[in-house]
């Protein structure tokens, strides 16, 4: 089992690159990617994406990227016309307005245009080659930091799970009792109508038919059996994506403890089936944060 709680950072220098990736994950529904790419590796944004979302598809994570040059490159281009062009402009302006400001460099360089970084396409592909070896290798350190978390979320749900189970024994035994009191309330209902002058049928079939629909707790019991054993499965499971089978098993779990409780008009029953929805909600917190 895996939490989506998870960390992971490397540093590390490929030919003339040094790659620092840093992964941080937490608990969401979806698989939601933020990457944090200087603009000159921008083209490569959607890989890293791409990358990140087939090896953790649950939850929300942060990447965070820095790459450095450890030797000088060729990616700085500088639109020498351009510059002229600005250079003679602001000459003409400062000549009209009668300033006494001169054009230099650290004016021109205020205009972006003039100064362009752009990476060729065989530089792109190199640096994508070293950034996804180091990005793979985040990735692993994420999962086993998430794995290890795992294990002793996995130990919290198994021993809520055995707690449940308790219960719905508890709860079978008890049922019998909970039979015998809706016997005895159909009979004193029985004795009521019978001293009337006149039996009305009808309404002696819908008193029996409903009491003795109130008084069966056993489909219940049986679904909850079912659901718990199959939780149980899947902790133990080899698939690693659990969450959203877990969490719509708390749904299920919940819902019949509820119908039990409306059901039942036995302290002990109610007060059991109460304590399992309490117990139900806390292993659904818990199952949010596994992937």
């Amino acid at each position: 089992m895996r939490s989506m709680t998870g960390y992971g950072r490397i540093e590390k220098i490929i030919g003339n690159y040094n790659y620092s990736v840093e992964i941080k994950t937490l608990n969401g529904k979806y698989s939601n990617v933020k990457t944090s790419l200087a603009g000159i590796f921008s083209p490569l944004e959607i890989d890293v994406q791409n990358l990140v979302k087939s090896k953790l598809n649950r939850g929300n994570i942060s990447v965070y990227i820095d790459i450095r040059f450890m030797n000088p490159e060729d990616f700085v281009d500088v639109d020498l016309g351009l510059a002229k062009s600005y250079s003679t402009a602001l000459d003409k302006i400062a000549n009209e307005l009668h300033l006494s400001d001169e054009v230099n460099l650290d004016v021109l360089t205020k205009f972006r245009e003039i100064i362009k970084i752009k990476i060729k396409e065989e530089k792109q592909e190199e640096i994508w080659e070293g950034l996804k070896e180091v990005l793979q290798e985040t990735i692993d350190k994420v999962v086993e930091f998430q794995k290890n978390e795992g294990q002793d979320l996995q130990e919290i749900l198994i021993s809520n799970v055995e707690k449940l189970k308790e219960m719905v024994e508890k709860i079978e035994s008890q049922s019998d009792e909970m039979k015998d009191e809706f016997r005895a309330r159909i009979k004193e209902n029985l004795e009521e109508i019978l001293e009337s002058e006149k039996i009305n049928e009808d309404r002696l079939e819908l008193e029996v038919a409903l009491l003795a629909e109130r008084a069966d707790i056993s489909e219940e019991i049986d679904r909850l059996k079912s659901h718990l054993s199959r939780f149980t499965k899947i902790i133990n499971g080899d698939n690693e994506s659990k969450g959203q089978k877990l969490d719509f098993l708390c749904q299920e779990l919940h819902r019949e403890f509820n119908t039990i409780a409306s059901k039942s008009k036995i302290t002990d029953i109610t007060n059991l089936s109460v304590d399992g929805r309490v117990i139900v909600n806390k292993l659904r917190e818990q199952v949010q944060n596994v992937h």
